[in-house]
């Protein structure tokens, strides 16, 4: 049976045309890996083959240090965050017997005459699908709560979003281990990011912005992001993504 996520999974390819990182940073799974392998608290609990306060944890999540997020996610991550199995699917109805009244009103029943054309039958299908499966696309609120998984996504997130907060927050530790004449100001970080687009400079003109508030702006988008990191690592010790 076909194994399906309330939220995008990652996606690698085949052996011998595998696809590139970027597939896999395109789901939410794939961060909430990274910003676990960046928990100190967990990765002591690595370093001691799961023991400490956080071997419940570990029992489900295991080793994040390898740097394989392919392999953890077979290994590990797809039996975490699958849904579980459908209590039905499209299937061919012989008798009113083989209704299940578990199945309730979340099943269409249809009568397709199957003497009239397949374009007939395929165009009416479609014309009832439409007008009685009312979801929207992409995932609803309902769909989120109902969820079956381990463990839940918080809908409350873009990719976007987590993978700029990512990416400051890496940079901003690795920035402040340099020897200090060597350390970029917060602002001139945020300014190196290009964490906010409308405080840049284009031909040596500051855009809308006087030299100060364009500073005190990216060091203020730089902290945020940085504050943010810290909640989202500290939330996957308690085996919750994102904060």
């Amino acid at each position: 049976m076909k194994v399906h996520f309330s939220a995008h999974h990652p996606t690698f390819g085949t052996k011998h045309k595998p696809k590139s990182l970027t597939y896999q940073q395109r789901s939410p799974y794939y961060w909430w890996w990274a910003f676990l392998r960046l928990n100190e608290d967990y990765l002591k609990c690595c370093e001691l083959g799961g023991k400490g306060k956080l071997a419940q944890l570990y029992k489900d999540f295991g080793d994040v240090r390898s740097e394989s997020f392919k392999e953890w996610w077979k290994e590990r991550g797809v039996a975490l965050f699958a849904e579980k199995p459908l209590p039905q699917s499209l299937t061919k109805i012989n008798s009113k017997d083989e209704w299940d009244e578990t199945w309730g009103e979340g099943v269409m029943v249809v009568a397709v005459p199957m003497s009239m054309s397949k374009r007939y039958i395929y165009s009416r299908f479609i014309a009832l699908v439409k007008k009685h499966h009312t979801a929207k696309r992409g995932r609803t609120a309902e769909q989120w709560i109902k969820s079956t998984a381990k463990y839940t996504i918080n809908r409350n997130h873009t990719i976007d979003n987590l993978r700029t907060t990512y990416t400051v927050y890496m940079e901003y530790v690795a920035n402040s281990k340099l020897p200090k004449k060597e350390r970029l100001t917060v602002w001139q970080l945020g300014d190196k990011l290009k964490v906010v687009k409308n405080a840049t400079v284009a031909k040596n003109e500051l855009i809308g912005r006087t030299e100060i508030e364009r500073r005190n702006i990216l060091a203020a988008s730089v902290s945020r992001y940085v504050k943010q990191a810290k909640k989202i690592i500290a939330a996957t010790a308690e085996g919750k993504f994102p904060a």
